[in-house]
């Protein structure tokens, strides 16, 4: 049996009708019982077919659009039943060959797995990659280096500082002068910021950090920090009762983890009201930090978020950051989604004020369009580093340029190479044209819909990045939402529940593309918020089209009608009672 290549129609072929198999890779001829060396020494022969089977794999993934696979047909049972093993083979014998392996892989899983870099999947933070980025991977795998340490790392420790510096220069840069950096860059006792395999990690490293600064040594009462004797003997010697941390409630829930992590509990995580915009209530955050001091807890953080994950919505960061300074209280921004705007000459004003945030939190597997598992955390100032450094006898010792000793992963892969790839190959102007198409699109699409000539939608915000939220609105009361009327409760949860069902049909039967779906709370009145369910559209996919976008919004109208003509005949309540019919004016263009 040969290398098989399922194409999406089912037609089955063998890799051994067009590739010459006398080369070392005769069928079977993986299996040894007796050694599994082989897998260790690969001969040119034999990787090169490898690669050549799985090049033909991955074009065909990245080249059928349709189905996004986003949402699943089949029955979760049925994809259980195809993982359903629980023992490990004792030997390759009882196993499979490699070739058998990988077909199993194939059918199993890449040909449903869900289409990311789909051009019409516009519903998640994912998206098409550079095409470098594949042979980068092979290349870092093969290298396999662990940026812990120098010892295992030789070159790409250097190489990962001098692109966390980059990154630094970026978001600190009015601040310092080129000297600075060349100071601190490569600096084995402070870092500009570390790597790490992702924003929740990131975020967590910027709040250990926070802490450990705010419960430091004091050597006139003889403590030696929080880091080395606790929290309870820590907020014990500064006179406090507890400790939180301050951010709005669009704040991202990786902070409900950090709370944890670092002893606070849920608590321990303080939310602060949002406005019609889902920006932070600047002024209610005055009241926040003055009734937390009232109860003697100290207030380790207070979260400034540039792009929430819901709504794209930036914090006013300036009055946040003041606020701060105001109150000697550390600013962090979690720019995980909106900090590349700083590229954007459009856009980057919409961040001023973080460059007075003490860390930033960036993402590179969002809008720096890096394979996943990769975030990054600056430190405004290199010497923050040390207040959670750690070291070993056996590696990361202190007079080393290890990066472990200031991250709070261990073993790590060196990701860093796929963003410096970004940096020098798009270089500002290429992200900048990237990050500025994509706001411009959804600003459009927004357009779009509120101008819909079937008034079948209703957008919740005007986006202030690319991410957009909407709904769909049954017929019988599209002259009441037209009218700007106040909706009562029972005609919002009827708006989210054909939204619920418009999203959910499309995503296991639409055939134009994908959006998800989230809740927030909106303002009715000029006290009441109301929880209502949206679609929610992220436009980052550089090879997504208007024509992609028209697809989307046409056949959830049809979708929609669909969903109302079905209510109707479950006598939903709400509903008229005669069926809807399909508006049919629609532009070609406008």
């Amino acid at each position: 049996m040969g290398f098989r290549e399922t194409q999406l129609t089912g037609k089955e072929t063998t890799l051994v009708d067009t590739l010459n198999y006398g080369a070392g890779l005769e069928p079977g001829s993986q299996r040894n019982k007796d050694s599994v060396l082989h897998y260790f020494v690969a001969t040119h022969d034999n990787e090169q077919t490898l690669d050549l089977y799985l090049s033909r794999i991955i074009s065909t993934f990245l080249e059928s659009q349709l189905p996004v696979y986003a949402g699943l047909k089949e029955d979760p049972n049925t994809v259980q039943s195809r993982f359903s093993r629980h023992e490990v083979p004792r030997s390759n014998d009882e196993g499979a060959t490699l070739e058998e392996y990988l077909h199993n892989v194939k059918v199993n899983v890449i040909d449903r797995a869900t289409r990311t870099a789909s051009s019409k999947q516009i519903g998640h933070m994912t998206s098409s990659l550079p095409y470098f980025h594949r042979p980068l991977a092979k290349l870092l795998t093969a290298m396999n280096q662990n940026v812990v340490k120098l010892e295992t790392a030789s070159t790409t420790t250097f190489l990962e500082r001098e692109t966390i510096a980059m990154m630094h220069h970026e978001f600190y840069g009015s601040l310092y002068p080129s000297s600075f950096y060349k100071h601190y860059m490569h600096s084995f006792n402070t870092a500009l910021g570390v790597f790490t395999s992702g924003g929740t990690v990131a975020n967590l490293t910027a709040m250990w950090v926070a802490r450990n600064l705010a419960l430091g040594p004091k050597a006139d009462v003889g403590f030696t920090g929080v880091d080395k004797e606790g929290l309870f003997s820590a907020l014990n010697v500064y006179g406090y009762k507890g400790a939180v941390i301050i951010g709005s409630k669009m704040l991202h829930y990786s902070f409900k983890k950090a709370v944890d992590l670092l002893g606070l509990g849920d608590n321990g995580l303080v939310l602060v009201g949002v406005d019609e915009k889902f920006k932070m209530k600047c002024d209610e955050l005055e009241v926040v930090i003055k009734e937390q001091q009232e109860k003697q807890l100290l207030v380790i953080s207070i979260i400034g978020i540039a792009g929430t994950t819901e709504t794209g919505s930036i914090d006013d960061l300036a009055s946040i950051s003041r606020i701060a300074r105001k109150h000697k209280i550390h600013f962090h921004v979690d720019g995980a989604w909106g900090g590349p705007l700083i590229f954007s000459r459009e856009h980057a004003s919409k961040l001023a004020g973080i460059e007075h945030a003490d860390t930033i939190t960036i993402d590179g597997h969002k809008q720096l369009y890096t394979p996943m598992g990769l975030g990054l955390v600056l430190f405004s100032n290199p010497t923050m580093a040390t207040s959670i450094r750690k070291t070993a006898n056996y590696i990361i010792r202190k007079e080393s340029a290890d990066l472990g000793q200031f991250t709070l992963e261990g073993s790590r892969p060196a990701g860093s190479l796929h963003l410096h790839a970004v940096l020098h190959l798009l270089g500002r102007d290429g992200i900048e044209s990237l990050v500025t198409r994509s706001a411009t699109l959804v600003r459009q699409m927004a357009q779009r819909l509120s101008s819909h000539p079937a008034r079948a939608f209703q957008i919740i915000h005007e986006p202030e990045t690319n991410i957009l939220l909407y709904r769909y609105i049954p017929t019988v009361l599209r002259d009441k939402v037209a009218a700007r009327a106040p909706l009562d409760a029972s005609e919002d949860d009827l708006i989210s529940e054909v939204t619920r069902r418009v999203q959910t049909r499309q995503a296991t039967e639409g055939e134009k593309g994908f959006v998800s779906r989230t809740k927030v709370q909106v303002l009715r009145g000029d006290r009441e918020l109301r929880w209502v369910d949206t679609f929610r559209v992220v436009m980052a996919n550089p090879l997504t089209s208007w024509e992609d976008v028209e697809g989307v919004i046409s056949e959830q109208q049809r979708i929609g009608v669909a969903i109302e003509n079905e209510m109707v005949e479950e006598k939903h309540e709400g509903l008229k009672k005669e069926k809807v019919v399909m508006w049919v004016g629609w532009p070609l263009e406008l």
